[in-house]
């Protein structure tokens, strides 16, 4: 289901602009951190900071750039060692301004969709938003080095989950986030291939 989930407004994104516009892609890695976990006894475990991996499908727009986003971190609670996963795909906006021949700057805003999934939490699709701005330095006409950081929130589902193999009154067995809304920032480095 998470695939159809991602691919399908990938695919006509691409479709609806790739007829008339240049094509900007850029792969990404980066370092997430944000986001934590809350037991019944009120014990919180931060999700812990890690890589991740992110693409961005962009055509040029006026002074900027439209089109689409996507990043996954896979990581784990601290001290608990429970895997987690959460995946971001936004369509999103920037503004671009040269600074000189090669370098150019960005801020932007997208809005799209995260899927949060783990050993200790429900599979959760919500609502996510972003805020980003960066630096480009172009090697050629169509090939420059990208940096960003980007901050990105999203609704999560906090109802509590057992982690606890036996039957247990324990609160300490009951895992959830610590709020509907989390927070995430990211430092995203890259390659734009511009076709």
């Amino acid at each position: 289901m998470t695939n159809k989930f991602l691919l399908l407004p990938l695919t006509t994104m691409i479709l609806s602009f790739s007829s008339y516009a240049s094509v900007i892609v850029t792969p990404f890695i980066g370092y997430s951190m944000g986001g934590a976990a809350e037991n019944g006894n009120g014990e919180s475990y931060d999700i812990s900071p890690s890589a991740n991996a992110a693409l961005a499908i962009e055509f040029p727009f006026r002074n900027g750039r439209m089109g689409v986003f996507y990043s996954q971190q896979d990581s784990s609670l601290d001290t608990l060692n429970l895997d987690s996963r959460i995946q971001y795909l936004q369509f999103q906006s920037s503004a671009e301004y040269r600074v000189n021949d090669q370098t150019s700057t960005y801020i932007g805003a997208g809005l799209g969709a995260s899927h949060t999934s783990g050993e200790w939490t429900k599979s959760h699709t919500g609502f996510a938003a972003s805020i980003f701005g960066g630096m480009e330095y172009h090697l050629t006409k169509n090939l420059a080095l990208n940096g960003q950081i980007r901050w990105q929130g999203t609704v999560v589902s906090n109802e509590t989950i057992s982690i606890c193999n036996l039957p247990a009154e324990d609160q300490s067995c009951l895992i959830g986030f610590k709020t509907k809304w989390m927070n995430q920032f990211q430092t995203n480095f890259g390659i734009s291939f511009r076709f």
